[in-house]
């Protein structure tokens, strides 16, 4: 599948633009689809998965922060919650499109709904053809069952649509994995190459790695079980515990050194994580200076990731 590599700021489409979509599914079968014309909309979110196959011509999507060339053939998938639009469709464009609740599956949807949604367009190119057409396969008979409305159509509907889900899960389960992991590093790494800045916020944090800032913070939290400032507040004090053990520098200095603004906001916050003022913390994990090679004009330098 065409895709503009690199992801792309929207600012400018976001902010006011960005909406909900109020469209409601039923309370009972929150399933529904459409076929026809896809035309330009503007970034909007709503509570329902969305899957759309390109059925004539060719479209830009974007989702979060992603850019997505859409062509005929092509299949596009929707988190729930994921700021998404439509945007430079090529005349006559259409598609075939369909939305659900997360009500529509049982549980065990709930614990891969994100892996399998993960990559919004699913590369062809690491799909054998056979399965992909299956997936086409599937969307077109799953909106046959739900226009004709037979006899155990639900069912019909919600099985051929398990059985989509699974299919991409295990085509891509394992490239999505490597990204999340690969997303994750550059994070973290962020965060530990810049705590020391004080001024350091989570939409800088976003902005700098391409993200947007609610993208960011889901997927912070759901990989590091912190918020962005809880885990850099903790990073910080893992840092300034060192440099009090490892170095000489004055508590003031360990201070801004890690990024805090002030030495009141340094002596609370490190109390409140470990149960010590920072100079009592250094004086109950003295370490004898001999042989230490640290000092307060050399002092260790950053870790690049999460070792310490």
């Amino acid at each position: 599948m065409p895709f503009r590599k690199g992801w792309l700021s929207l600012s400018k489409f976001m902010g006011q633009n960005s909406r909900r979509e109020k469209k409601q599914l039923e309370i009972t079968f929150p399933f529904l689809t459409w076929e026809g014309e896809t035309v330009s909309f503007p970034p909007h979110w709503h509570d329902c998965f969305e899957i759309l196959l390109i059925t004539k011509g060719g479209i830009y999507v974007s989702v979060d922060e992603g850019i997505y060339e859409i062509s005929a053939g092509d299949v596009v998938m929707i988190n729930a919650g994921a700021i998404h639009g439509f945007f430079d469709p090529k005349p006559g464009t259409a598609a075939l499109g369909m939305q659900f609740g997360i009500a529509f599956f049982n549980e065990e949807f709930i614990s891969v709904k994100d892996m399998i949604f993960y990559n919004p367009a699913p590369d062809k190119t690491a799909i054998p053809e056979d399965a992909y057409d299956r997936l086409r396969h599937l969307l077109r008979e799953t909106a046959a069952e739900y226009r004709e409305k037979a006899p155990g159509y639900q069912l019909a509907v919600q099985s051929k649509l398990y059985e989509f889900m699974v299919l991409i899960l295990r085509k891509t389960a394992k490239t999505a994995e490597k990204n999340r992991s690969s997303k994750s590093k550059q994070i973290l790494s962020f965060v530990f190459k810049n705590f020391d800045n004080p001024d350091l916020t989570l939409e800088e944090a976003a902005g700098a790695l391409s993200l947007n800032k609610f993208y960011f913070t889901r997927f912070f939290k759901k990989h590091t079980g912190y918020s962005f400032h809880a885990y850099l507040t903790k990073t910080r004090v893992d840092f300034a515990k060192r440099y009090l053990i490892e170095s000489k520098m004055s508590v003031t200095d360990v201070a801004f050194r890690t990024g805090f603004n002030s030495l009141q906001t340094f002596n609370r916050v490190f109390k409140t994580l470990t149960g010590f003022v920072p100079r009592e913390y250094r004086r109950e994990n003295h370490v004898p200076w001999e042989g230490f090679e640290n000092n307060y004009g050399a002092p260790f330098k950053k870790a690049e990731n999460g070792n310490f």
